[in-house]
Order: C-alpha cells, then structure tokens, then sequence
C-alpha cells in the first residue's frame, strides 16, 4: 500500500490544509486517493471526503488494538492507489500521560513515512534546528521529508530550505502564506465541509495552492516506498455481510455531523439497514426500529431544531411506540428538556429524558474514557465495555434519571455518567463500536430480546 502520513510540528501549524489540499492534489491526477485522521476527529474527515470522493476514515490507537487499527486500514486503503493521514496536533503527542494514539505511534504501527509541516511564517533558519529535533527524537518515526507552510518570498525559501536540508531531511514542498485559504474555525475546531458556506470553492482553491508548491512526484515515490504492511487476521469483517434484520434510523444534516463512518460500516455489516433522517428539515421519521443521534452543533441551530415541532413529537411518539433510542453529545443535547445557547437563549428540545443543558465559553471536557455500561439500553448490556472520547463545551444545569455509564479517563479519573430512560440510553462519549468486536457480533440476537422486553 502506498501511503504517506501528514504530521505537523504543532497544533495550527496548517497540516489539515496541506494534508486536504495534498488529498486533493493527488485526486486530480486520477489516483483513487483514500484519506485517513488519526485521533477522534470527525470535521476534517468531512474535507477529506470533498476532495476524494471517499469517505474520510479515522485511526485511533487509545480506543482500538493495534490489529483493529490495521484491519481498517488495510480495508478502506488497500482498494486505493495511495492514502494520505493526517495527523493530531504535533507529531509525538498523544493522550496524557504518554504519547498513546500520537501521530508518532499511528505512524511506527502503520509503518508509514512521514512528511513534517514547519510553520515557516515567524521563523527561518531556526527551522532547521527544529527539524533536526524532530529527525533525531525517536529513530523508530520514519522521517522521510518537510514541507515547508507560510513562505514569505524567495529569498525566505531559500534560507528555510538550506537550514531544514542542513539538517538532513528533503523539502518536498514550499507554500507561500496565502490567508484567503485557511479554512474556518469555532470552538470544535474546523466548521464542518457539510455545514462551510463556500467550503466547496474554498476546497478546490485549497488544493490549487498547494498543488503548485508541493513536489508531488517526490512524495509519491515516499509513499509507494513505505513497508509491506503483515495481513492481520480479521476481527472486524471476518463473517460475511448478515442480511440486514433491523432499520436504523440516523440522524444527519447541518447540526449533526459527528459519526465514525466505521461505526456505520460495521453496523451495516452486522445487520442493520442504515437510514438518513434531518431532525432540521424533516417533518417525519422514515421506518425504523431504532434512532441514532450523533454529535455535531445543536446549539448553533437550537432555534430552528425547536421550531420543527413536528419532529420533535415525531421522535417522542417513537419511543413511546416501542423504539430505541440513543444520543451522543449532540444527540444527547437535543434529546434533553432545553438547550440554552451562549447568549442565554433557552429552546424546548425533544424532552425524551430529565436533562438541561447549556453552552459555556470554557472547554468543559477533552478526554479518552474506557467506558461500563451500567444499565441496558438501546443494543448494549449492564457490563459491556468500549472506548470512546469526550469533547464539548456545553454543560448540564439539571439532570435526573438512571445514570448509563462508568467511565475512566486517560488519566484514571473515574466518574458515573449519561441516563437512561425507557428505550432512551444517552451520554457525551462518543463510542467507537470497533474497541468491542465481540458486540457486533451479538447485535441481532441483543437487539431481539431488547425488542421482546419493550413489547412485554
């Protein structure tokens, strides 16, 4: 497998418009290009799917074994000519307090060489120094070259590029500083490609820009020079597709976009047909025997979400006729009494369970949790075990019910969390259902006898 990932120096150093406009770039040549994030990030693989016309995929080494982790890989990327990832934040950092599920980790499991974005913007031939640092701080990372983002002119090129080249490591692309293409940001990071106003045009002159400045002949031969990666033995997809035996109804549009594609996938492959819904524009709910509510940005559309009242009593006379319902984050907040808005604006939401919530200006959670189900609700049972991550800026201000979760953090710290409630069972932690294969397995008979006990 050809493949390449794109790490960066730091956070905000413009990795994700090198790494989307590198995606991009190839694409135009006619490779089938298959993009991949590593970490828990679910808006940049919305770019990546803009300009390859593939869905972008996530990799994760704290919520997924290393063979799961290869198994995805190899299964979404083997039947492309080449995958580009994308990595978190710098390059050796991971979650506290080790570098686990670092860029650096991905890399050495993925056996992946590395192209490293410098911000040249306040900087020249102190650069090379850095990437000296970066070559020589783990020998295991396979440094193969730089690229060089936020030139200001020639001679500013031509200064980086002796330093970094001092330093033993290929420039394989310098792109001037061009403000016009950053792409644009809030609190979760990037706005959505679903939900960017122009985000499309601003794609395309994303991968324009860096087209022209980066060597792509260079990093192709990088990539097709990366090592035989071992065929691990399946775990995910090792049964043929079942016949698909329950409808799912998903929700996406606008204010919610925040899904692991693999989690649909792997759903697919177990027994569920996969069905779309807006709880934005719709009026109905389409046939279905459970509702799933991921994360994404209620509070920027609690408004117009409150006003579909039709949806929202279409989703409450679900659940009351017997279906399952579960919320993430997002999901979780509009499946609550009210949602209050940063600007104190207060909106009924579906009042399917006893919780409040309200936007805040701080950062309110960011973590990995390794999480227990406490009570049964939706297809999981009191004891099951996954992996998933927190991140939100919104808080509860009133909360009742049976609580769902037991989680521990990275850090150890324990803590009891989500509700369930009749056929409701919610949180903030966004599970990965691939840190459970054993689950997948069992859906169909679970989902049978959660079905049996709501009838009786």
């Amino acid at each position: 497998m050809a493949r390449v990932m794109v790490a960066g120096e730091e956070s905000g150093c413009g990795k994700s418009t090198v790494a989307i406009g590198l995606m991009g770039a190839l694409a135009a040549t006619g490779l089938t290009v298959q993009g991949f994030k590593t970490g828990p990030d679910y808006i940049d693989p919305s770019y990546y799917g803009a300009v390859t016309g593939r869905p972008g995929r996530n990799l994760d080494l704290w919520m997924l074994s290393q063979a799961a982790v290869l198994e995805l890989f190899i299964h979404h990327g083997a039947p492309a000519d080449v995958a580009v990832i994308e990595g978190v934040m710098g390059l050796f950092d991971g979650a506290y307090p080790d570098d686990t599920g670092s860029t650096a980790h991905l890399a050495k499991v993925l056996q992946t060489p590395v192209l490293l974005v410098l911000d040249a913007w306040r900087s020249s031939s102190s650069l090379g120094a850095k990437a000296l640092g970066f070559r020589t701080f783990d020998p295991a990372v396979r440094l193969d070259g730089v690229i060089l983002n936020g030139i200001a002119g020639e001679a500013h090129e031509r200064a980086v590029r002796q330093a970094v080249e001092r330093a033993g490591l290929p420039v394989v692309g310098a792109i001037p500083f061009l403000p016009e293409i950053r792409l644009p940001e809030r609190h979760l990071g990037l706005v959505p490609f679903q939900e960017g106003k122009g985000a499309e045009e601003r794609c395309r002159q994303i991968t324009e820009h860096v087209r022209d400045h980066l060597d792509l002949p260079q990093i192709l031969g990088i990539a097709r020079q990366a090592s035989p990666l071992p065929d691990p033995a399946p775990i995910l997809f090792a049964s043929p597709p079942r016949r698909p035996e329950f409808r799912l109804a998903v929700a996406r549009d606008e204010a919610f976009t925040f899904y692991y594609e693999d989690n649909l996938d792997l759903l697919r492959r177990w027994g569920f047909r996969v069905v779309e819904f807006s709880p934005l524009h719709d009026t109905a709910l389409p046939a279905a025997d459970l509702l799933y509510l991921g994360g994404g940005f209620p509070e920027l559309f609690a408004e117009p979400l409150s006003r579909n009242v039709a949806m929202r009593e279409a989703v409450r006379r679900f659940e009351r006729e017997g279906g399952l319902v579960y919320g993430e984050c997002g999901g979780f907040m509009y499946l609550g009494e009210t949602l209050t808005t940063s600007e104190g604006r207060s909106f009924p939401m579906a009042g399917l369970l006893p919780i409040q919530t309200a936007m805040t200006e701080r950062l309110q959670a960011l973590k990995y949790k390794e999480v227990e189900v406490l009570r049964p609700g939706f297809f999981f049972r009191a004891g099951d075990r996954l992996k998933g991550h927190e991140f939100h800026y919104s808080h509860l201000t009133a909360e009742a019910g049976l609580r769902a979760l037991r989680s521990v953090d990275s850090m150890g710290r324990v803590e009891e969390e989500g509700v369930v409630k009749n056929g409701v069972f919610a949180s903030y932690t966004h599970l990965h259902l691939a840190s459970n294969p054993s689950l997948l397995q069992d859906l169909p008979s679970r989902l049978r006898s959660m079905f049996a006990g709501r009838k009786g």
